[in-house]
């Protein structure tokens, strides 16, 4: 029985060295598969940017009100306009006149009609309307900017919370993999003590069950890891079968924010408050443009016809003069679409209120995440050290024979769990970063922070 444990605790240890070697082997082997995509954060950040098809939306829409407001700013330039037509007519009335030589058939105009010519339009005085739909237009462009800034801070915050979801699958992967190597050291002693009479067999089994349940985590962290990257793949239009290799930054440097300055350069950086300005702006232009609708609007005309010579007619036409035009009686319309425009600026009001409070909360949020992310991460530091120790002093006095295996069990279990801890403390510390920097509106590098 002793030989059957000692052969079980090599084939172990073997298999685990040979999957390392094999994992190894396969990476170096030229030509058979792709060289990895390495990426940085910024490098994910700059390529989302680049590819996402929301930014690619939103731009598109930043371009349409731009076309918006060079529509509206035609309305105050000469407007041309080229007309033509040709028509057959029928019948023709005719009468017939005596003369010496007979009767004579007389034809009253033509059974054919043609004529081309251009006209033009200058408005001269259109009581501010043309001026409101031109801010009206401007404004709304400068709102797309703003929402396009705005889906780019998004996206840059998504990329990093997908490019940090590698570095923690992996880091949990390394857990794992460290935690079936204990599992297999512990296997290799019991195996020891088994064989030397020191131990029950019931040691050995207890610690063989470990080592496959430690490669089960092992698998399950790897798949994390598959599924980690496919989905920053898919954010990068990237095939998934194409591989890609993460580098993340070096050591946290924790951060202290200052909770007033990061609110103050948050009213001032954040794209939502500057919309909101914007929206109020609309409302504003739109009030004056109901106003303008119940009032004269005075133009310039000019047209010149060339025609076909018929009865009395020219073979050509010209007029010029001004065109005036105000509504007298509309049912009403334009002193409701006016009360409408009125209640929509103070709705934009409030809005902008609202929206100035949801960011000062969302700052405050952001740095209390930030400093339990903080507090933690310096916890779980502490506590790997400690799981450490007693995993050392449990295989001490299981070696010498005043331990049990489930004490190794325990301290290893607990070692496992503070690791764990620590790479999802490291994860929840950069998404917090990344969050706060998101909500003030300004790169992690540039936070107010307290010089404490």
């Amino acid at each position: 029985m002793g030989n059957r444990a000692s052969l079980w605790a090599g084939c172990v240890t073997v298999l685990i060295a040979l999957g390392g070697w094999t994992a190894a082997a396969a990476q170096e082997a030229p030509g058979e598969q792709k060289q990895p995509l390495v990426l940085t954060l910024d490098d994910a950040v700059q390529m989302a940017l680049e590819r996402n098809y929301d930014l690619r939306i939103a731009d598109s829409r930043t371009q349409e009100a731009q076309a918006a407001y060079g529509a509206a700013a035609a309305a105050d330039r000469l407007q041309l306009t080229f007309e033509g037509a040709y028509l057959r007519l029928g019948p023709v009335t005719s009468f017939e006149v005596p003369t010496p030589t007979g009767p004579e058939s007389i034809e009253l105009g033509s059974d054919k009609m043609w004529n081309y010519g251009v006209s033009a339009y200058q408005s001269l005085y259109s009581a501010g309307r043309n001026r409101a739909l031109r801010a009206l237009a401007r404004a709304g462009s400068a709102s797309a900017e703003l929402s396009e800034a705005t889906a780019q801070r998004q996206i840059a915050l998504v990329t990093t919370q997908l490019f940090y979801g590698i570095v923690q699958a992996e880091g949990l992967l390394r857990v794992a993999a460290q935690d079936e190597r204990r599992a297999a050291e512990q296997l290799q002693i019991a195996a020891v003590r088994v064989r030397a009479g020191a131990a029950p067999q019931f040691d050995q089994l207890r610690a063989e069950v470990e080592v496959a349940n430690a490669h089960q985590a092992v698998i399950t962290a790897e798949t994390a890891v598959a599924t980690a990257k496919s989905q920053l793949q898919n954010l990068l239009a990237i095939d998934v079968a194409d591989p890609i290799e993460i580098q993340a930054q070096g050591e946290i440097a924790p951060l202290t924010p200052e909770p007033y300055a990061c609110r103050e350069l948050a009213s001032q950086t954040r794209e939502e408050i500057k919309i909101a300005a914007q929206q109020v702006a609309m409302a504003e232009h739109s009030v004056r443009l109901a106003r303008a609708a119940g009032r004269v609007n005075l133009g310039a005309i000019a047209a010149y016809t060339q025609q076909n010579a018929s009865g009395f007619s020219e073979d050509y036409a010209w007029s010029v003069g001004v065109q005036a035009s105000k509504p007298i009686l509309d049912g009403g319309s334009s002193r409701s679409q006016q009360r409408q425009a009125e209640e929509q600026v103070k709705q934009a009001h409030l809005l902008g209120q609202q929206t100035t409070e949801l960011v000062a909360l969302d700052v405050w949020q952001a740095i209390l995440a930030l400093d339990e992310a903080r507090a933690k991460l310096a916890s779980t530091s502490k506590t790997i050290e400690q799981g450490e120790e007693g995993l050392r002093l449990a295989e001490l006095r299981y070696e010498a024979g005043a331990g049990t295996p489930v004490e190794i069990t325990s301290a290893r279990t607990a070692l496992t769990a503070a690791e764990t801890n620590h790479v999802n403390a490291i994860f929840a510390y950069r998404i917090a970063e990344a969050r706060l920097a998101r909500a003030v509106g300004v790169a992690v590098g540039k936070l107010p922070v307290s010089e404490q």
